[in-house]
């Protein structure tokens, strides 16, 4: 176990890695508990919608960023602050599960701890982009941005769990719009061209700058259009979203992408966008498509994604080859069926695919733990240090 201390990555990746299996494993059991009726487990679906995102995404963003992030900005970051952070947020996932069995009181205890963790990583991350001396810093600045839309997101929780019911909108669409995909879309425009550059020759690298600030101006149209039920400005943000990525996946080289299996699974997860956003905006239009877009968006992309990334940071840091294997493929193949399931049940209200699709995504989440977990135990492969 000391092994978890050498590196932020292994830390956050494998209590990132036991969340991922505790929440799927929370949320089959929560669907078919009771003859597998999903009316007995409505009381737990706004928690569900809430609890799935903030508790699977970000102890794997913060393992990146720590990562990552310090190369970015040429500091030095060799502390080991990220042990009481992540087992912090980690023990707050943790609560806020229990509690919504036990006492309300241990949910917003959980949020709590979990916001207060998240605050402290923010507060590192802000101290590490003022050290930098480096001219271009959008990516982390950006980053700096979505990680406050965090924290915001995390305390419109917690005041969702003391009473403010008007809060659990606000929550949700701060934590999708400006959280979490703000730092995906970052990651990509930054890592998927790089990523793709070193496998394919010849590739020329496309990342203006412009199509991240209008993403990112998307986002923000489409979370603030949704809180105040602005429909047709969220369809409309929505629909030039769509497009957008319907380019950016072909200019980036998704056809392409296949010649290596690692860089295939990036681009077939971020591919996803293009629904998202497309069902989103069918939806804003009246469309009635119930939550197929949302995970579309949390599954179809986020969770694959995180699969796809996760695998190859993983093998990238451990000194292992960057290579897919077949289970690791078979695994992400299937996630992208399940994912597709689980659209589907939404559009056809199907309570029966819903409690399947749980299960499917339970039985491939935990092999894929299975495969990627004893990596943040072992020494790297190559002898090196981290």
């Amino acid at each position: 176990m000391k092994r978890l201390a050498l590196a932020p990555h292994r830390l956050y990746f494998f209590l990132g890695a036991l969340a991922v299996l505790f929440l799927f494993a929370w949320w089959s059991f929560s669907l078919t508990v009771s003859n597998a009726s999903l009316m007995q487990a409505a009381n737990s679906i706004p928690l569900h919608a809430i609890v799935m995102p903030l508790g699977i995404f970000p102890l794997f963003i913060l393992g990146f960023t720590f990562t990552a992030g310090p190369r970015w900005l040429a500091v030095n970051a060799s502390d080991r602050y990220f042990l009481i952070t992540g087992i912090a947020y980690f023990s707050g996932i943790v609560l806020v599960i229990t509690g919504a069995s036990l006492a309300p009181i241990m949910e917003s205890i959980g949020f709590g701890m979990m916001l207060c963790a998240w605050l402290s990583a923010t507060w590192r991350w802000a101290a590490l982009l003022g050290e930098s001396t480096i001219t271009e810093k959008q990516h982390p600045t950006v980053l700096l941005g979505a990680m406050i839309g965090g924290a915001l997101a995390l305390s419109a929780a917690l005041a969702w769990t003391l009473g403010w019911s008007e809060a659990w909108m606000v929550a949700r669409q701060l934590t999708f719009f400006c959280f979490l995909l703000p730092i995906f879309l970052t990651v990509c425009h930054r890592m998927l061209p790089f990523f793709t550059g070193g496998v394919l020759k010849p590739y020329l690298v496309w990342r203006p700058f412009w199509l991240l600030w209008f993403w990112l101006s998307a986002c923000t149209t489409v979370a603030v259009a949704g809180v105040f039920s602005w429909h047709l400005l969220e369809a409309c943000a929505a629909s030039a979203m769509a497009l957008s990525f319907l380019y950016t996946s072909w200019r980036w080289g998704l056809q392409s992408s296949f010649q290596n299996r690692l860089l295939a699974m990036l681009h077939m997860s971020f591919a996803w966008l293009a629904v998202f956003f497309a069902l989103h905006a069918a939806t804003a239009f009246g469309y009635r498509l119930g939550s197929a877009s949302m995970h579309a968006l949390g599954l179809g992309f986020m969770a694959t994604m995180l699969v796809a990334f996760v695998t190859r940071v993983s093998y990238g840091h451990s000194g292992r080859p960057l290579l897919a294997g077949n289970g690791i493929w078979a695994i992400y193949l299937c996630l992208h069926l399940a994912a597709m399931l689980r659209v589907l049940a939404s559009i056809l209200v199907s309570p029966m695919l819903i409690t399947a699709s749980a299960i499917v995504w339970l039985v491939l989440v935990a092999c894929w733990v299975a495969i990627i977990l004893p990596i943040y135990l072992k020494p790297r492969v190559d002898g090196q240090a981290g």
